[in-house]
C-alpha cells in the first residue's frame, strides 16, 4: 500500500432526508461518505435532500476523506439534475445505481462532462442486479474514470432469489466474481450493507466474511457500525506483530529480494502506519 492510497474500510451512507446526520457527518470515523439521493431518500424528499446536501458540502472545508454522491438513475425524474449538481460539488466521486453495462456509465459521464465536471471526478458503480454481475468486466473497462464497485446486497438477494443466511453462502458466487473483476482491473470493491445493522455480532461476522473474500471495506448506515468495519478491514495486532518480526528478521540483506511473504509484510506495515496516521489526523479535526 502506498503512503497516499486512500483508506476504504468503511463507506457510510448518509441520506439527504436527515438534516441532523448531514451536519454531523465529519465527526464520524468512516473512511468514506456517500450522500444518498437514491434509495435512502423518499421521492417527496428528493429535491429538498439535494439542496441540503449541496448546502452542507459547500459550507465545509475538505475533511481529507472521500465523499461520493449517490444519484438517482437517469431513467428517473431526478437523475439528470443529480448529475449536474455532482459536477459542481466538492466531492471525489459519483455512485451510479443499478449499473448493468458500459452504456449506462458512458451516459452518466456525458451528462457530467456537459455540466463541466472535472476529469478527477471518478465513477463508482453499484452492482445490484444479475446483469450487473454478469457484465462486471464490461463495466470495469467502460472508462478510465471507474474507481470501484459497491455491492447492492439486498437487491441482489431479491433478484437472484438466494437465501439470506449468516454465512452468505447463496451470495458467494457473485460476490467473488465482483472481487475478482475489481482486482483484475485495479479497482476497489466495497461489500454490501448488512441487512440487520442493529445486530453488531452479525455485522462483525458479515465484515469478516467480506474481508476473507477480498473486499476493501464495508458499507454502513449507522455510526455504531463504523469502528467494527474499520477494525475488521484493518490489520490486526497479531498480523502487525508478525509482519514486524518478519521484516526485522530479513534485515538489510533482504533489500530488493522478491520474496512474496516479505513484500506482503511490508505492505501490511505500510497500511498499518497509514491507518495510524489518518486516525491521529482525524482526532485533531
Amino acid at each position: 500500500m502506498s503512503a497516499n492510497e486512500p483508506l476504504r474500510r468503511s463507506l457510510m451512507y448518509i441520506s439527504g432526508a436527515y438534516p441532523d446526520m448531514l451536519k454531523a457527518f465529519p465527526k464520524f470515523p468512516a473512511d468514506m461518505f456517500c450522500f444518498d439521493l437514491e434509495d435512502g431518500t423518499p421521492p417527496p424528499e428528493k429535491i429538498a435532500a439535494r439542496e441540503r446536501i449541496e448546502s452542507v458540502l459547500r459550507a465545509l472545508d475538505p475533511i481529507g476523506r472521500e465523499r461520493l454522491l449517490r444519484v438517482n438513475g437517469l431513467d428517473t425524474p431526478w437523475g439528470h439534475d443529480d448529475l449536474r449538481l455532482a459536477a459542481t460539488l466538492p466531492i471525489e466521486g459519483v455512485l451510479l445505481p443499478k449499473v448493468e453495462g458500459a452504456a449506462g456509465v458512458r451516459q452518466a459521464l456525458a451528462v457530467l462532462d456537459a455540466a463541466g465536471a472535472p476529469q478527477s471526478l471518478v465513477i463508482w458503480c453499484l452492482i445490484e442486479t444479475p446483469m450487473g454481475v454478469l457484465r462486471a468486466e464490461e463495466i470495469a473497462t467502460s472508462s478510465p474514470r471507474i474507481a470501484g464497485f459497491v455491492i447492492g446486497g439486498m437487491d441482489l438477494i431479491e433478484t437472484t432469489r438466494t437465501r439470506l443466511t449468516p454465512q452468505r453462502l447463496g451470495q458467494m458466487s457473485f460476490l467473488s466474481k465482483c472481487v475478482l473483476v475489481a482486482r483484475a482491473y485495479g479497482l476497489s470493491v466495497i461489500d454490501a450493507i448488512h441487512p440487520n445493522y442493529k445486530n453488531t455480532d452479525g455485522f462483525e461476522e458479515s465484515c469478516k466474511i467480506g474481508m476473507e473474500l477480498g473486499f476493501d471495506g464495508k458499507s454502513v448506515v449507522t455510526p455504531a457500525s463504523i469502528d467494527i468495519a474499520n477494525s475488521v478491514f484493518g490489520p490486526s495486532a497479531d498480523e502487525v506483530s508478525h509482519a514486524r518480526e518478519l521484516v526485522s528478521a530479513a534485515g538489510d540483506a533482504a533489500d530488493g529480494y522478491a520474496n512474496m511473504h516479505l513484500q506482503n509484510a511490508r505492505r501490511l506495515l505500510a497500511r498499518a502506519d497509514h491507518i495510524a496516521a489518518q486516525d491521529t489526523l482525524r482526532r485533531r479535526q
